[in-house]
């Protein structure tokens, strides 16, 4: 298992957390605070704090003015959400000089 479920648990304290082991090797993670439910899957794809701080932005998220204002207290600046969840470049020739391949001749 890649992530640190353990550590998980630790984080998501304040919630009731439920880990349930599916056959390929990934985790459905199940946390619900009071009327709040939510399901993921741990298969590996993103780091244990990522996924920390992810659920903490779903479960603050609500309707009101007031929770989008603590949920965003757990956005990451680095790394803005997009639906590849690559980083962001400002320019095309950024992206391709972090993508470019060394070779070492």
């Amino acid at each position: 298992m890649k992530h640190d479920l353990e550590n998980i648990r630790s984080a998501l304290s304040s919630y009731q957390v439920e880990m349930t082991p599916r056959p390929d090797g990934s985790v459905v993670l199940t946390v619900a605070n009071a009327e709040r439910q939510l399901v993921r899957v741990l298969d590996g794809s993103c780091s244990t704090q990522e996924v920390i701080r992810l659920i903490h932005f779903d479960m603050a998220l609500d309707e009101n003015a007031e929770s989008v204002n603590e949920a965003v207290k757990h956005c990451s600046a680095t790394q803005l959400p997009t639906y590849s969840r690559e980083p962001l470049f400002r320019t095309r020739a950024s992206r391709l000089w972090a993508m470019r391949k060394l070779e070492k001749k």
